[in-house]
C-alpha cells in the first residue's frame, strides 16, 4: 500500500522534545505530533503558511521563522 492510500499512520518511531517535557510524568508526555518534511513534501509550504497565519499573533517570532522556511529556495515547488 502507498502513502497515497493509506492516511494517517505512525510514521515515526520517536518523537521527543529536546526540553524532557516529552518523557514520564512530563507535561507533553502523551501528545500525539504531526512532522512535515520541508524539504520534499509539497504540501508542507502550505501547511508552514496557514500555521504562520494562525499564530502570528501569539507568536509573531515563530511565525516570521515558517515563513522564512517556507520561502526558501530549498522548499519544495508549491510551498512559496
Amino acid at each position: 500500500m502507498g502513502d497515497s492510500t493509506r492516511g494517517l499512520y505512525n510514521k515515526f518511531k520517536n518523537i521527543e522534545r529536546t526540553d524532557g517535557q516529552s518523557g514520564p510524568g512530563g507535561k507533553h508526555e502523551h501528545c500525539d505530533y504531526f512532522v512535515l518534511d520541508v524539504t520534499h513534501d509539497k504540501h508542507a509550504g502550505p501547511a508552514l503558511l496557514a500555521y504562520a497565519e494562525s499564530c502570528k499573533a501569539e507568536y509573531p517570532l515563530l511565525a516570521q521563522d515558517l515563513l522564512k522556511i517556507a520561502a526558501s529556495p530549498a522548499a519544495p515547488e508549491g510551498a512559496q
